[in-house]
C-alpha cells in the first residue's frame, strides 16, 4: 500500500507545483520549454524503444524483424494521425483558433500520458509478487511520474483552463497508475500481451505527434528568450535520461 501512496503523492505534487505560481504568457512557454524536454525524452528514450520488445503474437514470424513488430509501428502511424484528425476537425475551430489548438495539445497530451500511466500500473501490479521485477518496475514509475505531471500541468495551463478544472485533471491523472496497480492482474487478463501493446504504441504515435508537431513550435512561437528554451529543452531530455537509466527501463 505504501507504494501507490507514494505514486500518488509525487503525481500530485509534481503536477500542483505549477499552480503555486500566476504565470505570464511569456512564463508559460519557457516552462514549457522543459516539459517539451521531457515529453521528447519520453517518446524517444521510453515509448518507442519500449516498441521493439513488444509484439502483438500474430504467426510465427512476429518476433523476428529488426526494430520490433511492424504490426505495431502501423498502429503508431495511426496514433500519429488519429490525433491529428482528432484536433483538425473535431476541436479547432476558425473562432479563438489558437486557444482551440492549445486545448487539442493539451487533451492530446492527457490521453498519451494517461494511457501510458495506466499501462505502467498494470504491468508493476502484475509483476508485484515478483520482487526482482516489481522493484525496477517501481523505480521507473516513481522516477517519471512528478515529471510527467508537472509536464502535464504545464501543457494545460496554455490553455486558459480555471485553476479549479486543472486541479481536477491533476488528481485524475494522478490516480491513473494507482487504479491499473489494483487492477493489474484483472487487466493483464482482460488485455493480454497484445492490448498492452497496442496501447502503448497508440500512446508513442500521440506524444510523437504532440511533441514534434504541437509543442516544439509552440515553445518556439516567439523568439524571446530562445537561448533559455533551448536549455530548458536540453535540462528536461537530459533529466528523462537520467531517470531511464535509474529505473532501468
Amino acid at each position: 500500500m505504501l507504494d501507490l501512496v507514494a505514486i500518488l503523492a509525487i503525481a500530485l505534487l509534481g503536477g500542483l507545483l505549477p499552480l503555486l505560481a500566476r504565470w505570464g504568457e511569456r512564463g508559460q512557454h519557457t516552462a514549457l520549454a522543459l516539459s517539451t524536454g521531457i515529453f521528447l525524452g519520453a517518446v524517444f528514450l521510453h515509448f518507442l524503444p519500449a516498441l521493439s520488445e513488444l509484439s502483438l503474437g500474430h504467426g510465427a514470424e512476429s518476433g523476428h524483424h529488426h526494430g520490433g513488430d511492424p504490426w505495431l509501428w502501423l498502429i503508431v502511424l495511426v496514433g500519429v494521425l488519429g490525433i491529428y484528425l482528432f484536433e483538425a476537425l473535431v476541436l479547432r475551430t476558425h473562432d479563438h483558433d489558437e486557444l482551440h489548438r492549445h486545448r487539442a495539445v493539451s487533451w492530446g497530451a492527457f490521453l498519451g500520458l494517461a494511457v501510458h500511466a495506466l499501462t505502467s500500473g498494470v504491468s508493476y501490479g502484475a509483476a508485484r509478487q515478483y520482487e526482482e521485477v516489481s522493484d525496477a518496475l517501481l523505480m521507473a514509475i516513481v522516477a517519471h511520474k512528478g515529471f510527467e505531471a508537472f509536464s502535464l500541468t504545464t501543457v494545460f495551463l496554455l490553455a486558459a483552463m480555471s485553476r479549479a478544472r486543472l486541479c481536477a485533471l491533476v488528481v485524475g491523472f494522478s490516480l491513473v497508475t494507482p487504479v491499473g496497480i489494483l487492477l493489474g492482474d484483472q487487466l493483464t487478463a482482460a488485455l493480454g500481451d497484445a492490448g498492452t501493446a497496442v496501447l502503448t504504441a497508440l500512446a508513442a504515435g500521440t506524444f510523437l505527434y504532440v511533441c514534434l508537431c504541437e509543442l516544439l513550435v509552440e515553445v518556439f512561437h516567439h523568439r524571446e528568450d530562445s537561448g533559455k528554451k533551448i536549455f530548458l529543452l536540453a535540462l528536461g531530455i537530459a533529466l528523462t535520461f537520467f531517470f531511464e537509466q535509474i529505473g532501468g527501463v
